[in-house]
């Protein structure tokens, strides 16, 4: 038997930590190029006569180089001149159109300065007028040293003209000659999209279309002799399973939308291909699983369930995923249930969502496991209690991805959801506004105002929810509690809008907006604050830490808020009798009962 798969050699150097090699995290690499919106939408554009100059702007890792020198390789397959090709771009021609590329528009190279390769690459540019002459031009480049370079100089008249509108104006309609991409903008996640970038990148992993390169034969049973025992098999596998493999990827894609919606840093192309490559391949080759799986060597850690949650890793992602972790949750019922049940029993595998053809690799690992626990209380083995918790984390883990719902809510009133740090009512409603940008009845607006006005320390959910309360600064030291009252209807919620963009990038909005109608005042809404107020609605009290961590752009909405006037004052001394003031359409100021 053969015993090793070359395509892992190949897929562990796409993650960013990798110990053989990093050398397929950069640039365009053939064997897992995936096609996007940009290759369908923006290739025929590039090729079109009529167009000028096409800028790419964004993250490093965005996927601005690979694109352009995917365009490079398409025009080579129609027979293209090439006069010039270098580490930072080419020059050719094809249909009597010269075309010249700039994968780094915000670096030197070859000994010249970066105003220099930018004068020369503008040239054609030049100019208070639209060229017309037969000339294509492709850039990534940083939008700020877009800015500076182009913005203060007189002779890009025409240029500086339309770039500037562009970035202030999201409405503004460019020339046909110009196309500007910001992949900032773009979402590499959408749990929801068969054709998002995280689909297909898995399904060019998986080889889900079994190419004619055949990639997981050489880890067929009659190929590898350690294929019943390797946790690559198992977690290529399991996510290629006919009849459950479709729910552990919709789980895997919900999580990785968690992360894009919690905002705390952009995913990019590489982002995903990195955290996909140690997710289901972790970072050893077959000869190095072999020796360990040969000596007895604990490889519970590296199955998909647990390498997802790996927080010793430096990977960017892995880092936000590590925060989300299912053993860092409590459902006590059910961690009572799984810390008492064998692995291997029929309880724990009715959990499951089985099938006859489901792969059972790990079990054999998790026993081994289960097995060697501490045997009562009196026994302080340290090898024992960290097996014990391997064990326990493993096994939430697995239950996240493989459990079967339906069975652990009858038994245990726990969903997968539950089994993260979210309540999963709250990520739903927000993942559905996002997905719809519709708020029936103002469900969403009146939640969340009723969730500011809790955390002003107004209790009458009514009230809360049908006004904006802001306790007032002068009230804070009196036994009398003042609120101003901003009617909400006054208030709307929005997603964020891309204009012109959405043709060319997969987007999903990471957040929401609370907007004051009548002002400029705007909140804007991360997944995690979004879960801090709705647990304040329901009466939670956040931590000092919370507080610090969001509440800042909160305290500066409100602040923004009460700038203008309110259209009521409400008053309680004991927090159960409030009362009303207003402004009749008479002058007259009045107080009620609220």
């Amino acid at each position: 038997m053969n015993n090793h798969n070359p395509y892992i050699d190949e897929y562990l150097k796409i993650y960013s930590q990798s110990m053989i090699s990093t050398g397929n995290t950069r640039g365009y690499d053939e064997e897992t190029y995936i096609e996007t919106l940009l290759d369908k939408k923006l290739i025929p554009r590039i090729f079109n006569s009529n167009t000028r100059l096409v800028i790419l702007t964004g993250n490093a890792g965005d996927g601005k180089t690979a694109f352009i020198q995917k365009v490079e390789d398409l025009a080579r397959d129609k027979s293209a001149i090439f006069s010039k090709n270098t580490d930072n771009g080419c020059v050719f021609s094809l249909n009597n159109i010269n075309y010249e590329t700039l994968y780094d528009g915000s670096q030197d190279f070859e000994n010249k300065d970066n105003k220099d390769v930018l004068t020369e690459f503008f040239e054609d540019l030049e100019g208070s007028k639209e060229p017309k002459a037969s000339f294509t031009k492709i850039i990534a480049i940083n939008e700020g040293k877009l800015r500076d370079f182009i913005l203060n100089k007189r002779k890009y008249e025409w240029l500086g003209h339309q770039i500037y509108h562009y970035f202030e104006n999201a409405e503004y309609k460019l020339p046909e000659s110009l196309v500007f991409i910001n992949l900032n903008l773009r979402t590499v996640i959408d749990d929801h999209d068969t054709a998002s970038i995280v689909e297909l990148l898995l399904n060019k992993f998986l080889d889900t279309e079994k190419g004619p390169k055949g990639v997981w034969e050489h880890c067929a049973q009659n190929n590898c002799s350690y294929s019943d025992r390797c946790y690559i098999k198992y977690n290529v596998d399991i996510f290629n399973n006919t009849e459950k493999g479709f729910e552990v990827r919709n789980r895997l894609k919900k999580i990785l939308l968690a992360i894009h919606l919690k905002q705390d840093k952009h995913i990019t192309m590489r982002d995903i291909r990195s955290v996909l490559s140690f997710i289901l391949f972790n970072k050893y080759n077959c000869r190095q699983i072999q020796i360990d799986i040969d000596n007895g060597n604990a490889i519970i850690d590296r199955f998909y369930y647990n390498n997802i949650f790996n927080s010793e890793e430096k990977d960017r992602i892995l880092q936000l995923l590590a925060k989300l972790d299912a053993a860092s949750v409590s459902n006590p019922k059910l961690d009572n249930f799984l810390f008492y049940i064998s692995p291997s029993s029929n309880e724990f595998n009715d959990l499951l969502n089985r099938s006859p053809k489901s792969p059972k690799t790990d079990i054999s690992h998790l026993q081994k496991h289960y097995d060697d626990r501490p045997q009562g209380t009196q026994d302080d083995d340290p090898d024992r209690k960290i097996n014990a918790e391997k064990y326990y984390v493993s096994i939430r883990r697995k239950i996240l991805f493989e459990g079967n719902d339906e069975i652990t809510l009858s038994k245990f009133s726990v969903g997968w959801m539950d089994l993260l740090p979210y309540h999963s009512k709250n990520f739903v409603l927000f993942e559905n506004f996002l997905r719809t940008g519709k708020d029936s009845n103002n469900e969403l607006r009146n939640a969340i105002t009723l969730a500011i006005s809790k955390s002003e320390r107004i209790y009458n959910d009514l009230i809360g929810s049908e006004n904006l309360c802001i306790r007032s600064v002068n009230s804070t030291n009196s036994s009398t509690k003042a609120f101003y009252g901003f009617k909400a209807a006054g208030f709307k919620v929005e997603i964020p809008q891309i204009g012109q963009q959405e043709a060319y990038i997969e987007h999903f909005p990471s957040n929401l907006f609370f907007k004051y109608i009548e002002g400029s005042a705007e909140l804007t809404i991360s997944l995690d604050l979004f879960e801090i107020l709705m647990r304040i609605k329901e009466g939670y009290m956040p931590t000092s830490s919370e507080i610090k961590t969001f509440f800042l752009n909160l305290e500066m909405f409100k602040r923004r808020v009460t700038t203008k006037n309110s259209d009521s004052v409400f008053l309680t001394e004991d927090d159960t009798n409030l009362f009303k003031l207003e402004r009749t359409a008479e002058n007259k100021l009045v107080m009620t009962r609220a």
